[in-house]
């Protein structure tokens, strides 16, 4: 039996007092809208390495990190790392 310590616990009371949701309900509703939704679908077929990509720009853009990202990818574009 694995034993945790009191910081790798979830602190329920606070996380009840902010009016936060504790069960699974809202990841299970954001995997249906940006994942679902967008993804599958009759006729739409996805290589895993494009799927991910789409999934990865699209919860970006759900966020509010979409400047972010093209940012990065600009900026890494100019200047690649050397290898």
């Amino acid at each position: 039996m694995v034993k945790l310590d009191e910081a790798s616990r979830i602190n329920y009371h606070l996380i009840a007092e902010k009016k936060l949701p504790l069960g699974s309900g809202a990841i299970e509703s954001l995997i249906r809208q940006a994942v679902n939704l967008r993804l599958k679908g009759n006729g739409k077929f996805w290589l895993s390495h494009n799927a991910e990509s789409l999934l990865h720009a699209r919860c970006q853009w759900l966020s509010g990190s979409w400047n972010s990202l093209v940012d990065s990818i600009l900026t890494y574009r100019i200047y690649p790392l050397s290898g």
